[in-house]
């Protein structure tokens, strides 16, 4: 629980509540850690699995329309654009952030 919780930026006692929830609803079942006795894992059941697929096809579905009628090339160029646009809009904010702190 204490690597899922520093995982999800969250104290051990929210993961704990969080895995109760989902453990209370089916979708996940703890399982003690082959390696450490001690420890205890959160597992994904079948449910958990079908939750998420679910979950996701409303995004899967948006994402094919937006995409619809371009090429895997199309589509590869697109992506290191986006790539370069995020990077220099992190170097501009940064940049900005460096103006701020100057006296």
């Amino acid at each position: 629980m204490g690597e899922l919780a520093r995982a999800a930026g969250v104290s051990s006692r929210n993961a704990t509540g969080l895995v109760d929830t989902l453990e209370h609803s089916g979708l996940v079942r703890r399982v003690t850690d082959p390696t450490d006795r001690r420890s205890v894992l959160a597992e994904i059941t079948p449910a958990g699995r079908a939750w998420m697929k679910a979950f996701r096809k409303p995004s899967q579905l948006a994402m094919r329309a937006m995409f619809h009628g371009f090429t895997a090339e199309e589509l590869v160029v697109l992506r290191d654009l986006c790539l370069r646009l995020a990077a220099n809009q992190h170097r501009l904010a940064d940049h900005l952030r460096q103006l701020e702190q100057q006296p």
